[in-house]
């Protein structure tokens, strides 16, 4: 947040983007522009990236401005979940069922941590995202749903227009505010299994409350 960028790895992703710095261990990428670019040994980049493997080049770009989220819709939530690695699924789920926009409170991972990045796919850079406290979000007149085990059949729900979905934290469930201003819906399962992973359960939910 101080330098206003971020790390991302990857041919494909840094391909898509506009990045500053670019961090290669071959000259052989053709096509690459930026600012600054280095040249680093496989160890360098290792080091770096975290990653084992991580396809000899990595990129510093600029993080995108804070979306207005005021009319956007359907609207995903993100209210304290802590793993990076579900942060950035549920946002490449969410680009790819086609949601406008996600908000993250405080509590939630960074979504620009190196984990969310890769788990995202590049959605962390396509979909419109902002994070702040819920009295910077304007739900009015908007449909407000929240993930909750003892809600309503999520398939018992009437289709809705301006939907807002909120996901709570994986541990400890939907927080008090977001039990306060949504909806609860649950998904219907068997006797044998009593929840299911967050991304997981985010991802059925998008694509049934849209339906």
């Amino acid at each position: 947040e101080q330098e206003k960028s971020a790390l991302i790895v990857g041919i494909k992703l840094v391909t898509e983007l506009a990045p500053l710095k670019i961090l290669i261990s071959d000259r052989a990428f053709p096509n690459l522009s930026a600012a600054e670019t280095f040249l680093a040994t496989p160890e360098i980049l290792k080091k770096i990236t975290g990653l084992q493997m991580p396809e000899g080049i990595a990129a510093v770009v600029p993080l995108p401005t804070p979306a207005d989220l005021k009319n956007c819709s359907p609207l995903l939530i993100l209210d304290g979940i802590s793993d990076p690695g579900n942060v950035g699924t549920l946002l490449r789920t969410a680009l790819g069922l086609g949601w406008k926009g996600a908000f993250l409170t405080p509590g939630s991972a960074d979504p620009f941590n190196e984990k969310a990045i890769r788990a995202a796919k590049g959605a962390t850079f396509r979909l419109p995202l902002r994070s702040g406290t819920w009295e910077e979000l304007s739900l009015q007149g908007k449909t407000v749903f929240v993930a909750d085990l003892h809600g309503q059949p999520v398939d018992k729900i009437s289709k809705k227009e301006k939907i807002v979905l909120i996901l709570g934290n994986e541990t400890h469930g939907p927080s008090a505010h977001a039990k306060k201003v949504g909806v609860p819906v649950s998904i219907p399962m068997t006797p044998a299994m009593d929840s299911l992973n967050v991304a997981s359960a985010g991802a059925i939910l998008m694509y049934t409350t849209m339906r």
